[in-house]
């Protein structure tokens, strides 16, 4: 704090005491396009999950015709799209935890709500009219662009506050040509959510007890709702200086601060030791961090996931190719009793290039496997069971591992020959194992 201003905020870079430029938010998250679980949990935390359910609850008890309940239908969609839109202008703005559920939120300034409103009038009112003046193929080709460039409309109406500039096609236009191939994967993931809840009624719900009906399709058309919202802020905040939107460093506020897994208690010693290697890679110093991890821990005592995670880091970073492995077997074996599965492929992938003969653990090379199968990697997973069996053949673990590689061969790989000798193979030489009645039944269903 300090500068020629009361309350200015001053960058300093720790290295060198000299001012610093704010490069972005978006040189520090991820691309939309890899965070997509991510946008489809964000409705269930805490705050969207109970406005979803309580909305709901009240569409199935008051919902029917007549005057109260097309209010009722008004009461409880004008609430979702004003949180919808405040989740929108959060994100947008750096916070990428849910807004609050309180009156400011939900009831007053209905304004940016009825502005969009207004786009929808403003698309419905051209369509009339190009349909009636220049005919159905180019009123079809109008309906068709002005989906298209839809979510272009409601960023500008968020960044704008004006219905005006949101509908004006010089403005969305461009504001979509400054994202690029960006946008239209933002609309492709937008137009699949859109239609969710259709197919989702129409092959799920209208099969469950009529009861349920009204309840579960608002709850479903609410949450894709939040998600779509939620996907069109990251997209402003990813790439807000592309379109000139202004956000600040000190605004920026990850979801995971709302967790169970928030900053550790400032006097816990791995808090402390963490504090003190992010200030030496904050310095440029790589190999220093390296050193206070090694010897504040002895390397092998490492229990913290996060610490472990900087150690693994800083290995890669630096080239050490000889101690990359050997902390990787205890980094997977932290990332697999967390059932971080993304970071546990990645770790396990990565020290595989550096050593084809690393070996982790043979509950982390199962579980693992097992994960590089789900993530589309079918050979990478047979691997991983193979080096279970021959690295650990008196693991308990390894039966099951000849039974999934099997299953892999003959579902993934279009290759049943493979998975019936190994079931074979497995039946033979564990005639007594829990496994045997599956594989047996598996065997029986490839005839």
């Amino acid at each position: 704090m300090g500068g020629y201003h009361q309350g200015e905020k001053l960058h300093m870079c720790p290295q060198c005491n000299r001012p610093v430029t704010w490069l972005g938010v978006g040189n520090i998250i991820d691309p939309f396009w890899k965070r997509l679980p991510r946008f489809f949990l964000y409705p269930f935390t805490t705050r969207p999950l109970l406005l979803m359910v309580v909305l709901s609850v009240l569409a199935a008890l008051l919902s029917g015709s007549g005057i109260f309940g097309l209010f009722t239908a008004v009461a409880v969609w004008g609430i979702a799209f004003k949180y919808a839109y405040a989740v929108l202008q959060s994100t947008a703005s750096g916070n990428l935890t849910a807004p609050k559920l309180d009156g400011r939120t939900l009831y007053e300034n209905f304004g940016p709500v009825i502005k969009q409103v207004g786009i929808y009038v403003a698309i419905f009112f051209l369509a009339g009219i190009v349909f009636a003046k220049l005919g159905m193929a180019l009123g079809i080709g109008f309906i068709v662009l002005a989906t298209i460039f839809l979510p272009a409309m409601i960023i500008l109406l968020v960044t704008t506050e004006s219905l005006i500039q949101a509908i004006n096609p010089m403005m969305f236009v461009s504001l979509a040509v400054r994202i690029g191939w960006g946008y239209l994967l933002m609309y492709f993931f937008y137009s699949i959510l859109g239609g969710a809840p259709a197919l989702l009624g129409r092959h799920v719900i209208q099969y469950l007890p009529p009861a349920m009906h009204v309840f579960l399709f608002t709850f479903v058309k609410i949450y894709y709702t939040f998600i779509a919202y939620h996907l069109m802020g990251y997209v402003i905040l990813q790439y807000h200086q592309d379109i000139g939107y202004q956000v600040d460093f000190e605004d920026f506020k990850d979801e995971r601060a709302e967790t169970d897994a928030a900053s550790p208690a400032l006097d816990d010693p791995d808090s402390l030791l963490l504090r003190r290697i992010n200030q030496l890679i904050k310095e440029g110093d790589h190999e220093g961090a390296i050193n206070v991890i090694e010897s504040e821990t002895g390397e092998e005592s490492i229990t913290d996931s996060l610490l472990s995670q900087r150690y693994f880091t800083l290995l890669a970073m630096t080239g050490a190719k000889d101690k990359l492995p050997t902390h990787g077997r205890r980094h997977l074996d932290l990332l697999v009793r967390d059932e971080n599965k993304t970071e546990a492929v990645d770790v396990y992938l990565q020290c595989l290039a550096v050593d084809p003969n690393f070996s982790p653990s043979a509950r982390a090379l199962f579980k693992t496997g097992a994960w590089l199968d789900e993530a589309g990697k079918s050979k990478e997973a047979i691997g991983a069971f193979n080096k279970l069996t021959k690295k650990h053949p008196g693991d308990p673990l390894v039966p099951k591992s000849y039974f999934r590689a099997a299953q892999i061969f003959n579902e993934r790989l279009t290759n049943p020959q493979r998975a019936k000798k190994i079931l074979t193979g497995l039946l033979k030489k564990y005639p007594g194992h829990d496994i045997v009645p599956f594989a047996q039944r598996y065997l029986q269903q490839m005839g």
